[in-house]
């Protein structure tokens, strides 16, 4: 800007020189000049305001916690432009004939400080190791380390981040930088910075201990950030959104009624009941607005996200990480989910897996296999699956749960209206298999929603709806489904 400044002047100088340059010349040229003048400055200043903008959001205030005590407390930012960049990792699951089963989805993320709100860091390896030199290395046929020296620990870790919109993903941190500013709470004043190495290996000096190597072990930050990294349109080919049930009322009171806490009903059925109940001299039920809406699970982590309809006419799903992700809906009173077709075929390998899913010991006794995703020649099976936990015995159960305040201890679960508690759900579960043996082990799980239903109402079905898959990413879009794909399909 400075620089176009001086030129304008140059050519006021000139033009007073030259007496033979007529008025109108002269100030076409003051006028071009003053333009370029403006011109720069409208094009830099946004472009200051942006850096100065981006430069502030990467700032948060956060606590961060040394494994030596020590704890830091003030604003952390990691230096401009770069960002965090984890690739997940599965803890080990099981182990089948002597084959360790993992889970092996390494699919890179890279996010800022804006969307996280903590992040965990714990122990992924512990060793000791000693230095070493080569000898009869002129000879590469014969030569062998001798080892000297004290040992020295050498620690790899891994982080457990939790975004602000709730998901959670557990992976191995890039080595980055993280400042830390002290701020005076009383009078604002930035004090001395601190530099932290967030690592993912720390090597410590001959003769340390593991504990006598200082590394990070907490971030918790103390202002809100962003909710959201992307907030991805999408574009439903034959699905119509607008076909999802709008008219559900959660229950907040029941009254005298027979609803259930926190139960989702229509609001014809809410209004009928109430009636009866009013003209019996009870007390009615009270209710607020339910949108079943649609629900989302990230398909990389299945970690939930939202998909709603944006103030702009849109429907969108909101992803920390920007990944693709499984839809499903209630669509006719029934739950379903887009899954390709060919996966709810009952093959032999839908069969086996089958078999080995009904063997999984946990919470649920009610458990339906609906369709799966092979990949890896069977050895990764992504499932989709309904599920409830039956009580066998109600009386019981109740008793028991009154006796051990409301179901803790993973006893079973009183709701607030004093009854027991049931609800069924439609979730995806992640498992890695041995195409051998034919085992597989649970190294992941996600639910897309969970509904409570009265003990002795029957299980409602679940299934697939083709006009929901596939969900393919481009440009920033999700694009679902295909142009003539609407029936819904169940497992009976």
């Amino acid at each position: 800007m400075f620089k176009k400044v001086r030129t304008m002047n140059r050519e006021w100088t000139r033009m007073n020189a030259n007496s033979e340059l007529d008025h109108s010349r002269a100030f076409a040229c003051i006028g071009g000049s003053l333009t370029l003048v403006l011109l720069a400055f409208c094009i830099l200043l946004p472009l200051d305001l942006h850096a100065a903008t981006a430069k502030k959001k990467l700032k948060r205030n956060a606590i961060v916690a040394m494994s030596d005590g020590t704890q830091l407390d003030g604003i952390v930012q990691l230096a401009r432009g770069k960002d965090f960049v984890l690739t997940p990792v599965g803890d080990k699951s099981d182990t089948v004939n002597s084959v360790t089963l993992r889970n092996t989805r390494h699919q890179v993320r890279t996010f800022n400080l804006n969307i996280v709100k903590e992040m965990t860091f714990s122990n992924l390896s512990e060793k000791y190791a000693q230095k070493f030199k080569i000898d009869g290395a002129s000879n590469v046929l014969d030569f062998k380390k001798v080892r000297f020296g004290k040992d020295y620990p050498i620690i790899r870790q891994k982080c457990t981040v939790t975004f602000n919109s709730g998901e959670i993903v557990t992976g191995v941190l890039f080595t980055r930088a993280l400042y830390v500013t002290e701020v005076d709470l009383k009078t604002g004043f930035h004090g001395d910075t601190t530099k932290v190495i967030v690592a993912s290996k720390y090597t410590g000096k001959p003769g340390m201990s593991y504990d006598d190597v200082v590394r990070i072990e907490h971030i918790q930050f103390l202002d809100e950030g962003e909710q959201f990294a992307r907030s991805m349109p999408i574009d439903f080919r034959s699905f119509d959104f607008d076909s999802i049930p709008t008219n559900k009322v959660k229950i907040t009171v029941w009254g005298d009624t027979d609803f259930l806490s926190d139960g989702v009903y229509t609001r014809q059925e809410f209004e009928k009941v109430n009636k009866r109940v009013l003209s019996e001299g009870g007390k009615p039920g009270e209710c607020v607005p339910y949108r079943v809406g649609m629900r989302g699970l990230t398909m990389d982590t299945l970690s939930k996200v939202e998909v709603k309809r944006a103030n702009d006419g849109t429907i969108r799903v909101h992803s920390t990480l920007g990944e693709n992700v499984f839809l499903a809906a209630e669509v006719n009173g029934m739950w379903v989910a887009g899954w390709p077709a060919e996966g709810t075929l009952r093959t032999k390998l839908f069969k086996s897996v089958e078999k080995q899913f009904l063997k999984v010991q946990d919470y649920y006794t009610e458990k339906k296999l609906l369709g799966i995703i092979s990949k890896k020649n069977g050895k990764d099976i992504t499932a989709l699956v309904s599920l409830r936990r039956a009580i066998p015995d109600p009386a019981a159960a109740l008793e028991w749960a009154i006796a051990t305040a409301w179901g803790a201890g993973a006893n079973f679960e009183m709701a607030a209206d004093g009854k027991l508690a049931e609800f069924y759900r439609l979730s995806i579960w992640r498992f890695t298999r041995d195409p051998k043996t034919e085992r597989m082990a649970l190294v992941d799980r996600g639910t897309f929603d969970r509904v409570r239903l009265d003990i002795e109402d029957k299980t409602p079905e679940m299934g697939v709806l083709p006009s929901l898959w596939p969900v393919v990413m481009k440009d920033n879009t999700l694009i679902v489904g295909g142009s003539d794909q609407s029936s819904v399909s169940s497992h009976q």
